[in-house]
């Protein structure tokens, strides 16, 4: 899986969206994650915390109440500090290589000016 567009997922866009909204129903939450109605009803176990009645198969326009579980909730907030973790370390390393073009920039002039200055005292 490419890590690089894994906000575009579905089941990542469902918790985003539940975050959001409370309240919804399952042909919303399809329309904004992008996730079938049958991907859904495989997720929710995994996702939400279920009331009997949200068990069983509900009409796609009934809005509901819907609750994460602890373990999406938590596992999202692992996503948000990765995400956020290869957001700083490519700016180290866009960091890194400006340093390094800087310091090789500064040697080769610090290279010349000696070079020109050792060439003036002849």
């Amino acid at each position: 899986m490419d890590i690089t567009n894994i906000e575009n997922h579905g089941f990542i866009k469902l918790i985003e969206f539940a975050l959001k909204n409370k309240s919804f129903s399952k042909k919303q939450a399809c329309e904004f994650s992008g996730l079938g109605e049958r991907q859904f009803d495989f997720a929710r176990d995994n996702i939400f915390v279920l009331s009997g009645y949200q068990e069983r198969n509900l009409s796609s326009s009934e809005i509901q109440d819907w609750e994460l579980s602890p373990d999406a909730y938590f596992n999202y907030l692992q996503y948000v500090g990765f995400k956020h973790a290869v957001k700083v370390s490519q700016r180290a390393h866009y960091t890194a290589i400006t340093a390094i073009i800087i310091s090789a920039i500064l040697a080769v002039v610090s290279i010349i000016v000696s070079v020109g200055s050792s060439g003036a005292c002849t």
